[in-house]
């Protein structure tokens, strides 16, 4: 399944978008929360259907200029390296990767700028030029050249951040997801005839989706008794001063304290601490964890927490 905390960040985009709106539609924040979801996949296919697009470039897009010259024996092998990779030609044979990419609508014809930049960074960069210099061109050393690109190379390209970041307006946040499965992904390929069924984002999508919709639900349904349990630990302090943020990241947290009971009670407190320190202010974190520390010892104390599974239960 996907990172749980991504899945968090999910639900609390949703709970935030819903609570800013005027209209509190439920249904419209519901949507935006699986779309926030489906998206990852649009992502992954986006970036899985680039080194294609970049041989289609080779062959046949190279602007005039950069071929007027006689091509060096360098210039030859850095051809051929996306002509001939025998990885590249297994995803081109993948009748589920075109279905997918058509399904999404993946155009790269708009962005052939970024993918100028992208190949003429590739081929400079010490991972090509080492594997141009290997004595060997097995299917692992072609695996290798490929993975580096995935794992090392495209992740710190500005250009392309910027063209995802336009596209798709979650990458920020589903980027180290999106790129461990393509590094997954190609990790996994093996050197065969065998039609290509490319690996899910994620193995099990409807356990994803109900762990975000049963937290949005019950965050929603139970908010006025939450903000109600706050209320009475921050006496010395109107909820209307309380940021949003937080106030919805506790209520999330209290929410797996009471629903989720195959979640361990710190790994929902840590959780919610950690996203408050790059979704809030700089001490929401410390603010967060006393709230919660004490509404989590009252509970307990009454018995509401009920957690189950070998090293759950307290």
């Amino acid at each position: 399944m996907l990172n749980r905390r991504l899945l968090r960040i999910k639900v609390f985009q949703a709970l935030y978008a819903y609570h800013q709106d005027e209209s509190r539609d439920k249904k419209a924040a519901q949507s935006f929360l699986e779309r926030s979801v489906n998206r990852m996949e649009d992502e992954y296919i986006f970036l899985l259907s680039l080194p294609l697009e970049l041989r289609y470039y080779v062959e046949n897009e190279q602007n005039p200029e950069e071929v007027l010259y006689v091509p060096s024996k360098r210039d030859i092998e850095t051809g051929r390296t996306f002509i001939y990779n025998k990885l590249i030609n297994i995803l081109e044979r993948s009748e589920d990767l075109k279905t997918k990419v058509k399904k999404a609508g993946i155009n790269w014809s708009d962005n052939k700028d970024v993918m100028r930049m992208v190949f003429n960074g590739f081929k400079t960069s010490k991972f090509f030029q080492n594997y141009l210099s290997a004595d060997s061109k097995s299917f692992e050393i072609q695996k290798e050249l490929i993975l580096s690109f995935y794992k090392d190379f495209l992740p710190k390209q500005e250009e392309m951040n910027i063209l995802m970041e336009d596209l798709f307006i979650h990458w920020n946040d589903d980027q180290k997801a999106v790129y461990n499965a393509l590094i997954k992904t190609i990790d996994a390929l093996e050197e065969q005839d065998s039609p290509l069924a490319l690996r899910p984002l994620s193995d099990e999508p409807d356990e994803d989706w109900d762990f975000c919709n049963n937290l949005f639900a019950y965050t929603l349904r139970y908010r006025d008794e939450f903000v109600e349990m706050i209320s009475e630990k921050t006496k010395k302090w109107d909820t209307d001063r309380i940021a949003d943020v937080d106030l919805i990241l506790m209520e999330m947290a209290l929410c797996e304290l009471l629903e989720f009971p195959t979640i361990p009670i710190k790994v929902s407190i840590n959780e919610y601490l950690d996203i408050s320190k790059v979704y809030s202010t700089p001490k929401s974190s410390i603010f967060l964890n006393g709230i919660l520390d004490k509404l989590m010892n009252e509970m307990k104390a009454e018995g509401k927490i009920k957690k189950k599974g070998r090293g759950l239960v307290e």
